[in-house]
């Protein structure tokens, strides 16, 4: 078996477990070419218990070494934390059923039908099961004798991954190759400045609560107020999907420091306590009303601001009408939306139409993307006008923007993809997308290694865990870069102090750090150029 064998089965095992899919009966029957081999569920439960490895089951022998046979025995047994009820809930939702039918393409019934019924039968039936929901649970509950693996399709679809990786990789290591050029600059090695370290100037902590402008609640907000008595520039943070705004504490911290007056609002719905709640079964999953929520919190916390400086509540005035906006994930989809990014609602529809007949996609996000498609034509405008320059930090952008969207932005643009990044991939979601704005004020930062996860702060506890090999290196690590980054790009386009533009330079802001990870900047790029890319590879 393949490296890349391994790791598409891998994925495919990990999703299976997260997404609540499932295998099989009373025997699970792997077809391949014109030959068929079959396994009891009995003695993969046997297997999975105890570690025994029947006659039967030998045949893994072959292809699984002793270490991948243990991590099989872990993702068969190990329960996903999550109540009856949410799961019914997830499976019952657009995303949950596109999933489900995806994997329904080559785990097949019985009779070779589409398994999606099945699968979602036996995975509420299992997540009832003492010991909760597991993978073995549900190959128990598999309606019918026999469950069809149709090995066949996933070679085709390794096949097709493959070929996805390959473009992929010949797409970033183009860009890096154009980045060296632009990587040593003499003239601000010459004249340093402290980039990554902490300002002068001292800040207090405050936590307001806002009106959540769509739900009968509020939601709070930290706010990180300089110490200054001079007008004070605002950037506001957007945490991503399961996080909430302790994320990125590290960076508002630093900007404070650097005399920024910083807002951090918690996104009820996709916050680390949301989905929390949701789990538990104490709330439904979120919808797709949080395309539209997002937005409107960050427009809801500044005119909070607004009001509190009405009544003198900073020790300086706010500078509320040139305001920057960073997002993370889903709040880097948060930050090109008040920026003014606008719903492609002909991409979403034909994009996601089409998607429903898909098998497997290696761009996860685009499942979450689709979920837009029931209000992006309400004609909802999202823009914000006071904001002035954003920083999109893994964004998801491809279906939901599209180039019709991307190019819509007239403000500074700063796109962060990560070259190993598997939510939302640097290439289709963030690289594309960059090439499709037209706004010369642009610029896109690769992160050599770099996950979804590498600018994160850990939390106390984590709501949906992470496999270690999905979080990339140390994430503390890459914080000193999205610290220099972002008090370069918004001392430019946010206090206009475009002085600073120069020291956005990979080698400068690499310069006396060791580190695993590594940058490549880049301000322009083509359609064309990213075409060419991919035809030299081949």
């Amino acid at each position: 078996m393949t490296k890349l064998l391994q790791l598409c089965l891998g994925i495919g095992s990990g999703l299976i477990a997260t997404t609540h899919s499932a295998l099989a009966a009373e025997t699970i029957a792997l077809r391949y070419n014109i030959s068929t081999a079959f396994i009891s569920v009995q003695d993969l439960e046997t297997f999975a218990k105890t570690g025994d490895v029947s006659p039967i089951l030998s045949i893994y022998g072959k292809v699984l070494n002793v270490e991948d046979a243990e991590k099989l025995r872990q993702l068969l047994l190990t329960p996903m934390t999550a109540s009856p009820w949410s799961i019914q809930q997830f499976n019952n939702s657009s995303m949950g059923m596109n999933i489900l039918t995806r994997f329904g393409n080559f785990i097949q019934t019985d009779n070779g039908e589409n398994g999606v019924t099945a699968l979602k039968t036996a995975i509420n039936q299992a997540s009832k099961l003492p010991g909760g929901l597991t993978l073995l649970g549900v190959l128990q509950k598999f309606p019918g004798e026999t469950l069809q693996f149709d090995i066949n399709f996933a070679v085709d679809v390794i096949r097709d991954f493959s070929q996805v990786i390959y473009e992929d990789q010949s797409i970033i290591n183009w860009i890096n190759q154009q980045a060296k050029t632009k990587t040593d600059n003499p003239a601000i090695n010459n004249q340093p400045i402290q980039l990554k370290e902490a300002g002068t100037i001292q800040w207090k902590k405050e936590t307001f609560t806002y009106q959540h402008s769509q739900l009968n609640t509020t939601s709070p907000v930290d706010v990180y107020i300089p110490q200054i008595s001079t007008p004070t520039p605002v950037i506001v943070i957007s945490h991503g999907l399961g996080s909430d705004r302790t994320t990125f504490t590290y960076l508002a911290e630093h900007l404070a420091s650097h005399g920024y007056f910083v807002a951090v609002p918690e996104h009820l719905e996709t916050s680390a306590n949301g989905l929390a709640n949701f789990l538990a079964g104490n709330a439904p999953p979120p919808g797709p009303e949080v395309f539209i929520n997002r937005p409107l919190d960050i427009t809801t916390v500044l005119n909070l601001l607004e009001e509190k400086q009405k009544k003198s509540e900073f020790p300086a005035p706010l500078l509320l009408n040139n305001v920057g906006v960073l997002g993370q994930s889903y709040g880097g989809y948060t930050a090109l939306a008040v920026g003014g990014a606008g719903f492609n609602i002909s991409k979403i529809n034909q994009e996601c139409e089409q998607s429903k007949n898909r098998q497997l996609t290696l761009n996860i996000s685009i499942l979450l993307q689709c979920q837009a498609s029931s209000v992006a034509n309400k004609g909802y405008n999202l823009r914000d006008e006071r904001v002035q320059a954003i920083i999109a930090i893994n964004p998801i952008t491809s279906v939901v923007f599209g180039q019709e969207g991307m190019s819509q932005i007239e403000i500074p643009v700063l796109m962060i993809g990560g070259s190993d990044d598997y939510i939302a991939p640097a290439v289709p979601e963030q690289i594309y997308p960059f090439s499709w704005l037209t706004n010369p004020n642009k610029y896109l930062i690769l992160l050599g290694q770099g996950t979804h996860f590498s600018f994160l702060e850990p939390g106390e506890k984590s709501v949906l865990p992470v496999p270690p090999e999905l979080i990339g290196p140390e994430p503390e690590l890459a914080f000193p870069y999205l610290k220099a980054i972002s008090l370069v790009f918004f001392n430019a386009y946010i206090r206009n102090q475009t002085e600073y533009l120069p020291y956005l330079n990979a080698g400068y802001i690499q310069r006396q750090e060791t580190s695993p990870f590594s940058l490549s900047i880049v301000n322009s790029l083509t359609q064309d150029e990213i075409k060419s890319a991919i035809s030299q590879r081949r």
